[in-house]
């Protein structure tokens, strides 16, 4: 028989040792709080069963980010595209350890270059 969620943790805490396989989520939203302490058994919850109740997250040991943070660099946007990759391409990316984020400027930056170099040399 399976264990109720809210009683596997009180179970868990008390140093009991119980299974992912035994515990009944019953398809409830389980505060991220809760969530949590399975973590912390290694015990995973399903992801669509964890609610974020973002009004009561505590954000106090977050620092603010300041302009000087942005400025100096220590914090760095980054813009995020996308494009499609064939499946050979995108397996050999990954197998190669290839970081588009730092290749693709630098191969946009070099075709540039190039075809400026071609006009010019073409207009002479």
């Amino acid at each position: 028989m399976k264990i109720y969620w809210e009683k596997a943790l009180k179970l868990l805490n008390a140093g009991k040792k119980i299974t992912q396989s035994e515990i009944d989520f019953k398809k409830e939203h389980i505060p991220v709080n809760e969530v949590v302490l399975f973590n912390e058994y290694k015990i995973r919850v399903p992801e669509n069963l964890i609610f974020y109740d973002d009004d009561n997250i505590d954000c106090n040991e977050i620092p603010e980010i300041t302009e000087d943070d942005i400025d100096s660099g220590k914090i760095q946007w980054i813009k995020m595209e996308e494009f499609p990759l064939d499946k050979e391409v995108r397996k050999w990316i990954i197998k190669q350890n290839i970081n588009l984020n730092e290749l693709i400027p630098q191969l946009l930056k070099n075709f540039y270059q190039t075809m400026k170099a071609v006009q010019k040399n073409a207009a002479v």
